[in-house]
């Protein structure tokens, strides 16, 4: 599939806003993000609407567009949501991931499993694709938009804690769990781990901020 400067625009600027280089309540200027990724001004406020959509994003009339601000009361919501959605996917999964998802979120927690000189950074890489092939492997595309929506909201609290984060507070051994689980075909296992381990993300998150 042929990407357009709309879809370069928009994967640059979410990476952006996500790892916090753009930082929550920040202003954002369009004529800045046109030098800087060398694109039109058009493919740039579409990357923007869609971001919008996505919350994070905020259009303030008559004073511009701002990076969405975080606040700590938002951790208790994306939580309720996360917490349900990811379960539902690791059910899902259970009963319907193909022996090749399997295999490549296999590969991902091998990765996990040999950590030792890995930052949290490239642990948290790690932990996004875990994630993403998790959510595929539901084979439920709605589904599969709400998690990364919900899931790349969460990742900016990780991102603003990263100095406090230490690898172990990814509890990357649960991904394994999950994993052993859904090979199992045990739905309602992986369900329950998979609750266990985004609640482990919430309570870090909140002794941490």
């Amino acid at each position: 599939m042929t990407l357009t400067n709309a879809d370069i625009a928009y994967s640059i600027i979410k990476e952006k806003i996500i790892t916090v280089e753009m930082p929550p309540g920040s202003l954002i200027q369009e004529s800045k993000l046109m030098e800087e990724l060398n694109l039109g001004r058009t493919p740039i406020r579409e990357a923007l609407k869609q971001l919008e959509a996505e919350r994070l994003v905020v259009v303030v009339p008559r004073r511009g567009i701002f990076v969405a601000d975080v606040q700590i009361t938002d951790l208790q919501q994306i939580y309720e949501i996360r917490v349900a959605l990811e379960g539902l996917c690791a059910r899902l999964a259970a009963e319907r991931a193909t022996a090749e998802q399997i295999a490549e979120m296999g590969s991902c927690c091998q990765q996990m499993a040999h950590r030792d000189g890995m930052n949290t950074q490239e642990l948290i890489l790690i932990d996004r694709n875990f994630h993403r092939l998790l959510a595929q492997a539901a084979h439920n595309k709605f589904l599969t938009n709400e998690i990364e929506l919900f899931y790349n909201l969460a990742l900016r609290l990780w991102y603003l804690a990263l100095n406090k984060v230490e690898p172990v507070d990814l509890d990357t051994d649960r991904h394994q769990a999950v994993l052993q689980a859904i090979r199992d075909r045990d739905s309602h296992r992986a369900e329950e781990l998979m609750k266990q381990h985004i609640q482990h993300f919430q309570e870090t998150i909140r002794a941490l901020l």
